[in-house]
């Protein structure tokens, strides 16, 4: 059967489109891969500086050290497995994977100033949600959690409460108690 799935042990291919789903997939799969794989990314902590800024030769690294060093090198290397040739060439030039998945999300999620626009219109889509004419409650609940999904991508989040409210408001009068 084709396209099933892919092996857990293999990063989820990035063509350059729904960059969100990429995104989210990723940071599961450097999470799945070691526990820390994750912070070493979004930190970018990977090599080693003495006291005046200047790096350690690695005949002096410690364990701590050298293992930051390959969870970086472990992660870069996902990230060029996750890319197409066409998405490679926008990060084959950076040292550390934190550079690497900077430069994806600029590209693709834009500044802050972009992030807070999306939210914006995101949280107007949530807000003016309603029922549509002749939808059951499945597919009405379908985009709903379409909606409330776009935004959790961009790092804003609804608590349960709030949905709940939000769709028993959403449903048509003769629903209603």
């Amino acid at each position: 059967m084709e396209n099933e799935g892919q092996p857990v042990n293999r990063p989820p291919l990035f063509r350059g489109t729904n960059y969100d789903y990429w995104k989210q997939r990723m940071i599961a799969f450097f999470d799945a891969c070691h526990i820390d794989m994750w912070d070493i990314v979004e930190g970018g902590d990977y090599v080693p500086l003495d006291e005046t800024g200047e790096i350690i030769p690695k005949t002096r690294w410690t364990d701590e050290q050298k293992q930051k060093y390959l969870l970086n090198s472990k992660a870069q290397n996902a990230i060029m497995c996750a890319l197409t040739e066409e998405e490679y060439t926008k990060v084959h030039g950076f040292k550390s994977a934190k550079q690497m998945w900077d430069i994806l999300a600029l590209t693709y999620e834009g500044s802050m100033e972009v992030k807070r626009n999306k939210l914006s219109l995101l949280a107007h889509k949530y807000e003016l949600f309603e029922m549509e004419e002749g939808e059951s409650i499945q597919a009405m609940f379908g985009r709903f959690q379409t909606i409330i999904n776009e935004p959790s991508f961009l790092g804003r989040t609804y608590d349960n409460f709030d949905h709940i409210d939000k769709i028993l408001r959403s449903l048509p009068r003769k629903w209603r108690p």
